[in-house]
């Protein structure tokens, strides 16, 4: 894809479903999309706000041109357009609507009984508590058994 087309092409597969999607069969892009994982993967681990906010990714440098010494621009990063204000420009993009659709974000629904009558929930929550330390009892004495017969 000729350089400064590949931004105006994410913003338009972006635009028509809603969703980023980076693909178009070359091997660059999964090197984009690697590299805007690791920059994300801070702020989805709840380390940062956002990407921005670590010092120690290359975020800063993709998408502000901050001066690091260790990077060396990738070809994918290249292709996002001709001059670097705008391939910056295109990389905020890409990462501004990420997080605009993360659906990474941790939400406290897996740790509360939410379905039903809470009283009905929580019993049974704890009657099933009850049954697993029981069977886990009764496991536990059978190998102890198996295990002093084999031992004598």
């Amino acid at each position: 894809m000729p350089k400064g087309r590949l931004c105006k092409s994410i913003a338009y597969v972006n635009g028509s479903t809603s969703r980023v999607s980076f693909w178009d069969g070359s091997v660059s892009f999964c090197y984009l999309r690697l590299r805007l994982f690791i920059d994300l993967n801070p702020k989805r681990a709840g380390k940062v706000r956002h990407p921005k906010a670590n010092g120690y990714s290359s975020f800063r440098y993709y998408a502000y041109g901050a001066e690091d010494p260790l990077i060396t621009p990738a070809p994918s990063y290249l292709e996002l357009a001709a001059s670097p204000k705008h391939r910056q420009a295109c990389y905020q993009a890409l990462i501004a609507e990420i997080l605009k659709n993360d659906w990474k974000e941790k939400r406290p629904y897996s740790s509360v009984a939410f379905i039903g009558n809470p009283e009905w929930v929580m019993g049974r929550t704890e009657a099933l508590k009850s049954i697993r330390r029981e069977r886990f009892r009764l496991w536990k004495a059978i190998h102890r058994q198996r295990f002093a017969r084999s031992n004598s």
